[in-house]
C-alpha cells in the first residue's frame, strides 16, 4: 500500500480526488448542489430540502460553496427583500457529478448495478 495516498504519482503534487473532496466533500454540499442544480432557491427551501441540517450548518455550508465560487448569493430588489441562491458557472461543471452519483444512488435504492464506462 502507497503511503502518501493525498499525492499523485509525483509527491509534490496534490491529488485531485483530495482536492475534489475538499471542495465538495462536506456532509450538506453535494444535498445543496443538488437542490440548486434544479433551480435556485431561498434558504429556507434548501433547509426543507436538506432533513436534518442545522441553521447553523446550512450556513456555514452555503458560505463554503460561495467562497469556493460554486454558488452565488444573490439579494432580491422587492418590497421585502429575499435572498436566493443558484449555482454559478462554475458550479454548473458540478452537475454531472450530481447526475452520476444521483443515478448510482437510484440504482443501490432499486437493488440493480450500473454499467460503468470505463
Amino acid at each position: 500500500m502507497r503511503e502518501n495516498v493525498a499525492m499523485s504519482e509525483e509527491t509534490s503534487t496534490p491529488c485531485p480526488l483530495t482536492t475534489a473532496l475538499e471542495v465538495l466533500g462536506g456532509r450538506w454540499h453535494l444535498i445543496v448542489l443538488y437542490a440548486l442544480a434544479q433551480q435556485p432557491r431561498r434558504f429556507n427551501e434548501l433547509q426543507r430540502l436538506a432533513p436534518g441540517v442545522s441553521h447553523k450548518v446550512l450556513t456555514q455550508t452555503v458560505r463554503h460553496l460561495e467562497a469556493q465560487r460554486l454558488i452565488e448569493r444573490e439579494i432580491g430588489t422587492g418590497a421585502v427583500p429575499c435572498v436566493r441562491y443558484s449555482l454559478t458557472e462554475s458550479g454548473d461543471t458540478v452537475r454531472p457529478i450530481l447526475a452520476a452519483m444521483a443515478q448510482w444512488g437510484s440504482a443501490r435504492l432499486n437493488g440493480t448495478t450500473i454499467a460503468l464506462v470505463r
